[in-house]
């Protein structure tokens, strides 16, 4: 298994094998944010845990990258965000992510559109 950290995508990180890919964020990269998330909506309503960025991502995807809908899945935990598909999808949408993470007044502007993850 391949893990790609650091670079385009930091904090996610980019993993797989020849059977397997996944765009990936947990622990300080999550927590880097959180605060974005906290003051978004009602008290605690978000976290910024790996619900929150699935209804990031989703909400990114369908404005952005509408044509990666069908080819993405998510599987979210509280301490990780994951999305798979093929290696050039995830490259894209961790590229957008990862743009997304590092400028909070864009995070800000797609959150306020996102729908919470159930």
């Amino acid at each position: 298994m391949t893990d790609h950290a650091g670079g385009a995508l930091a904090p996610f990180r980019l993993i797989g094998d020849e059977t397997y890919d996944a765009v990936v964020l947990s622990g300080e990269g999550m927590a880097e944010r959180a605060e974005v998330f906290a003051e978004h909506g009602d008290e605690g309503a978000w976290k910024g845990d790996g619900y929150d960025w699935t209804s990031v991502a989703r909400a990114l995807v369908a404005e952005r990258l509408p044509h990666l809908e069908d080819e993405l899945s998510y599987d979210p935990e509280a301490g990780m965000f994951l999305v798979r598909g093929s290696r050039e999808a995830l490259e894209e949408v961790g590229a957008e992510l990862a743009h997304i993470h590092r400028d909070e007044e864009l995070l800000r502007d797609v959150l306020s559109r996102a729908v919470p993850d159930a």
